[in-house]
């Protein structure tokens, strides 16, 4: 299948980032031993990738998964739900052979989990939330920092707000309790990244007037407010995922705002200096509402919209920093993706993917790849 749409050549010009090669490689099942609805991304580990979904398994809570590039899939683990984790919303996160992640509910109390599993599919909870001023509920993904493993929570800690903590030898630490009001973030969806051994991640509540945040935190548990969202049209809203390093300045997308209010990509300097990058105008010829952070490849930035594309099944688009966009490919339901909703991986010039609908006729999702 091709996904190129030519018509976008004359419109704006990438450096010709457009797409040469779409192929759907696999269609999850569910309800048969398999996983279904993959809301996060794939890990790239010796030649295959490795992900999570949201569903299925042996008894429906969900999986972790292989999948080779040809699209031959398998699942290593079915999550069992309390005691064990249950329902993993991000992707893994591999350091030295073991895959890392969480699981916004199960563990010993329900309020979630920090799971290890090798390649070989041992899986086993290396912490249980509690909840109350312990942190609760985690949404993303783990960084792995000087040993330890950092995460946020949606929910939990001190005030309720959700919390960022550290995980290490199967003890946990609550390291920061956001506060949300005008002075401080609420619901930290995003997976942190480490800027010279800072934490910095986006949530999608609270600032100054309580349209999200990106915030910097040391390991310490010192926090602030780099960036307080103002909504379209000069700004976007409601960052919901990671931001990424390119030639120097961070880039990333909020699902909500710019000048439209169907998204925006910005970008931030090392000095905090936050600008509208791109707002997306959704309809037939854009995509709409990004949740997934942005991947880089020859100082283009790929991503995906869960809507927009004449049928709002979804893109995958391509932006210069300058703030250059085109749509590579538009997903059609039905035996093809629809809705993707985690950030893309590139291995050697090729993008892969997830969608969290699409596929068999139940809509379980897919796992797709794409060569600008």
């Amino acid at each position: 299948m091709c996904g190129q749409t030519p018509s976008l050549r004359t419109q704006v010009d990438v450096g010709e980032p457009f797409s040469k090669s779409y192929r759907s490689l696999y269609h999850f099942r569910a309800g048969n031993t398999d996983g279904g609805l993959p809301y996060g991304n794939l890990t790239l580990y010796k030649s295959n990738f490795y992900g999570t979904t949201d569903q299925g398994g042996t008894v429906g809570w969900g999986t972790v998964f292989e999948i080779t590039p040809a699209g031959k899939e398998k699942v290593l683990y079915s999550f069992q739900g309390k005691p064990d984790a249950a329902y993993p919303c991000d992707g893994l996160t591999l350091v030295k052979d073991t895959f890392y992640g969480t699981s916004q509910t199960g563990g010993a109390y329900g309020w979630g989990a920090v799971f290890s599993v090798t390649p070989q599919g041992q899986e086993r909870v290396l912490y249980s939330f509690k909840g109350g001023r312990d942190a609760a509920v985690p949404y993303a993904g783990l960084l792995y920092l000087k040993g330890k493993l950092y995460g946020t929570t949606v929910e939990g800690g001190k005030y309720g707000w959700g919390a960022i903590f550290e995980v290490a030898g199967g003890k946990e630490h609550v390291v920061y309790s956001f506060k949300a009001g005008t002075k401080d973030g609420a619901y930290p969806y995003s997976k942190l990244i480490a800027i010279k051994d800072v934490l910095v991640g986006t949530t999608m509540g609270g600032g100054d007037p309580g349209w999200g945040t990106i915030f910097a935190c040391t390991l310490g548990g010192k926090e602030h407010i780099v960036h307080s969202f103002k909504a379209g049209p000069s700004d976007g809203a409601y960052p919901f995922d990671a931001l990424t390093e390119l030639n120097g300045k961070y880039y990333g997308t909020t699902k909500e705002g710019g000048k439209i209010g169907y998204g925006a990509v910005y970008s931030l300097t090392t000095t905090g200096k936050e600008a509208l990058v791109y707002s997306f105008k959704g309809g037939n010829k854009d995509g709409a509402y990004p949740y997934a952070g942005l991947t880089p490849l020859n100082s283009v930035l790929y991503g995906t919209t869960v809507d927009g594309n004449p049928a709002n099944w979804g893109t995958v688009f391509a932006v210069t920093p300058g703030g250059r966009e085109a749509v590579l490919y538009n997903f059609k339901a039905g035996s093809d993706g629809a809705y993707p909703f985690a950030r893309l991986v590139n291995d050697q010039g090729t993008l892969y993917g997830t969608t969290e609908g699409g596929g068999f006729s139940q809509g379980w999702g897919t796992v797709f790849r794409i060569t600008p």
